[in-house]
């Protein structure tokens, strides 16, 4: 049999070559039981494995959604012969069953899954009960059994415990194996630790609420469950529900849009259930307090509770100052200047800023790169604490927050742990007990969504004044949501717009380009004279020669010119995850070419030493964040089947700080040297390497994304492409716009003032 490392190195390769082109079905099928001798590769996020088997002496590759199948286990698998140009003959698999284990090795492996269960108490259970009973046996009495073989009954209870787990866990397998979705119930488990079972049959659309199942994987469930029952044909009870409110919670999710029009929840709907539902049914929806229609405007319930309230909250706060610390400043003091010395000159719009700051509870400061934002924040927090006042300054990211730090000279936090916060629990500080500042001001305000600013707004002390800045033509946040966007367009808050590009930055190509794209222009690639040649396009038509090029230019050619580190200090930013310039084919390339020697771990879907990203989710207890870059360091502690696993753990650092990330978390860990421009949003970092081009999703790359990934970078930004993909994006703004009504409520505001 071909060794996957003699053939391309890591098993990631192997999977990769079975999807693709070069594989040649043989018209022959495939129905046997086969024994598991061990895993090749598994992939978390989508229950693909590469597993060796054994079916009467001989040795088989199974390739297919088989994450459930552990080494030493029995299955019936079905599928089909498949021969590989380089790996050759497998078998895709389209269903595998677990079955009971039959002989005595089998049977002991299966009992030492149980916690406190070794080898000699697995012996002794079968001893007790039998190969034929024993699993029975414990079935009816599982702590007594477990107390027969001399365990105390608080380990017996604990071991009844574990035991439970593994068959209602077992069951969980039988239902979704022949789905290929096996690989949902770890997040089923945990989401539903008792009653799992009872939800995928009863209530298959309940778990659209479980990260990662969708409503096309939960509507296949509940067909399944039908044709099970011989109940083909029949309408399902909650479907129609379900698709509606899946479709307002992906529009906020993915689209981070608010609301829906009604045509358009229901045309989405219909693209999910094959036909456009009845109105009426949303109207049901409505009635039952699930979902709020507001004129033509569909909400789920929640999301229109926080818009309604932000704008309420907004509007309290535009009123005149009433800071006990904070005085309203003369226009015309000597004191109104910028930088760490107080030498520095402010613009007319910087002085405005800084102002309002002081005259109003609530005032906001946009600008693009190089328009003075931070040396309007040092001002503002200068002044404040020569009055005496408390100032706070965050930022939505840790990422920010230190650079919010090093720019300024004042301390930064990010917003999370200023508010003591961890989503899904209670916040330290709200409106019983506010932030303790006078004067709050948020750098990158254009990163917080809905829900992060309706938190933020919450804490804010009576007599407390806020200061928004940031850059209205980024990238909206990832969430729900645009209030800062929503903010500055709705005039209903003094508001600076910050114009004039200092000397310093006007002599970056990059800042020059940046402010072209915002004017929806194609940047200048050729510097003028005086300009600092910091931004590049180097123009290739062929995918392939692309691919080599960006692989060159990260490992290569950019640390040597600029002397940084090609994994530390280079980021590569790509529209889309698939094709043949998408994230994932850049990842591996990059992999291959900056990792190649890595030990693998986790199935081989990771290797030590790999650049990683948080991505999915956010671990606040450890301080892991969404989008956070992080290296694998090791793998530690975790033994056997029965052993305890408590020291199991991923090693990973970030910027000086190691964590331990416990194994079930690592499914939220992706390879970072390349992402996509959201993912990246707080990225700054001294290169960037941007994918402009047809074969890497142009038609998704807009004004808004160019503009943000072309700004990332301090030192270099290097576009990979084509011009007329980079002059399209510019002159597209995001015409896939979010829809939010926070601009309309906030300028009804303004209006009555």
């Amino acid at each position: 049999m071909m060794s996957l490392t003699a053939a391309r190195g890591p098993v990631e390769g192997f999977a990769v070559a079975w999807a693709g082109s070069n594989v040649s079905r043989v018209p022959e099928s495939f129905d046997a039981e086969v024994t598991i001798r061990r895993q090749r590769f598994v992939n978390d996020e989508n229950g693909f494995a590469v597993l060796d088997a054994e079916r009467d002496g001989d040795e088989i590759v199974l390739v297919g959604p088989l994450i459930h199948l552990e080494a030493g286990e029995r299955a019936h698998v079905k599928g089909v012969w498949v021969s590989d140009s380089r790996y050759g003959d497998q078998v895709k698999v389209s269903e595998a069953q677990p079955l009971a284990p039959r002989d005595s090795a089998a049977i002991i492996g299966y009992l030492r899954r149980i916690r406190n269960i070794g080898e000699k108490r697995a012996q002794a259970l079968v001893k007790r009960f039998g190969e034929a009973e024993v699993f029975d046996a414990i079935d009816r009495e599982p702590a007594a059994a477990f107390r027969g073989v001399g365990l105390n009954p608080f380990r017996a209870e604990e071991a009844a415990h574990s035991w439970n787990e593994l068959r209602a866990t077992r069951r969980l397998h039988m239902l979704l194996a022949p789905h290929g979705l096996a690989y949902l119930v770890k997040r089923l488990s945990d989401q539903y630790p008792a009653t799992a079972h009872r939800v995928v049959t009863e209530n298959p659309y309940e778990l659209t609420r479980v990260y990662g199942v969708g409503f096309r994987v939960a509507d296949r469930i509940a067909h399944a469950a039908r044709a099970d029952r011989g109940a083909e044909g029949e309408e399902i009870p909650g479907r129609v529900s379900a698709a509606l409110v899946h479709t307002l919670s992906e529009a906020e999710g993915r689209g981070g849009s608010t609301c829906l029009p009604l045509a358009r929840l229901l045309s989405a709907a219909g693209e999910l259930l094959g036909e456009t539902p009845p109105a009426e049914a949303v109207e049901t929806l409505v009635e039952d307090g699930d979902l709020v229609r507001d004129g033509d405007w569909i909400y789920r319930r929640v999301t229109w509770e926080l818009e309604q309230e932000l704008a309420q909250r907004v509007a309290e706060l535009i009123g005149p100052a009433r800071g006990e610390k904070l005085r309203a400043i003369d226009g015309d003091a000597d004191a109104l200047s910028g930088g760490r010395d107080g030498a520095l000159e402010l613009t007319p719009e910087q002085r405005a800023g800084v102002l309002d700051a002081f005259s109003h509870r609530l005032s906001v400061i946009t600008g693009g790169p190089g328009t003075g934002k931070t040396a309007t924040i040092q001002t503002i927090a200068r002044l404040a604490i020569e009055q005496g006042a408390t100032v706070l300054l965050v930022a939505p990211t840790g990422r920010a927050a230190r650079r919010m730090t090093e720019a300024s000279g004042f301390q930064a936090k990010t917003v999370h742990s200023a508010l003591g916060w961890v989503p899904g629990e209670l916040p330290e500080h709200d409106e019983d007990a506010p932030l303790p500042c006078d004067l709050l001001i948020i750098d990158e305000s254009s990163m917080a969504n809905l829900e992060l600013m309706v938190t933020l707004t919450r804490a804010v002390a009576h007599n407390a004044h806020v200061v928004l800045v940031g850059d209205a033509d980024q990238l909206a946040p990832v969430g729900a949501g645009k209030p800062f966007a929503d903010l500055v367009a709705s005039e209903a808050v003094p508001t600076a717009r910050l114009t004039h590009i200092f000397r310093q930055a006007a002599g970056s190509m990059i800042v020059q380009g940046a402010h072209a794209i915002r004017r929806g222009e194609l940047p200048e690639f050729r510097p003028a004279e005086g300009m600092r040649h910091d931004l590049f396009l180097m123009e290739r038509a062929d995918p392939r020669e692309a691919l080599a090029l960006i692989v060159e230019l990260v490992a290569e050619r950019l640390p040597r010119h600029y002397g940084v580190h090609p994994v530390n200090d280079i980021q590569v930013f790509a529209p889309v995850y698939r094709g043949d310039l998408g994230i994932d084919r850049l990842n591996r390339a990059l992999r291959d070419r900056l990792n190649p020697l890595g030990q693998p771990v986790k199935g081989g879907r990771l290797r030590l030493g790999d650049k990683l990203m948080m991505t999915g989710r956010n671990l606040h207890e450890l301080g892991l964040m969404n989008g956070t870059v992080l290296t694998l360091l090791d793998e530690l502690g975790g033994g056997g089947p029965g052993a305890d696993d408590d020291d199991a753990a991923l090693l990973l650092s970030s910027e000086e700080q190691v964590f331990r990330l416990p194994p079930e978390a690592s499914e939220s860990l992706q390879l970072g040297y390349a992402c996509s421009v959201h993912r990246g949003q707080g990225i700054e970092l001294p290169v960037a390497v941007i994918v402009a081009h047809p074969a890497a999703g142009a038609f998704f790359l807009r004004r808004e994304m160019l503009y943000t990934a072309i700004t990332r970078a301090k030192l270099a930004t290097v576009i990979v492409g084509t011009r007329e993909v980079i002059a399209r994006a510019a002159r597209t703004p995001d015409t896939d716009s979010r829809y939010s009504r926070l601009g309309e409520l906030l300028a009804a505001v303004a209006s009555e003032r």
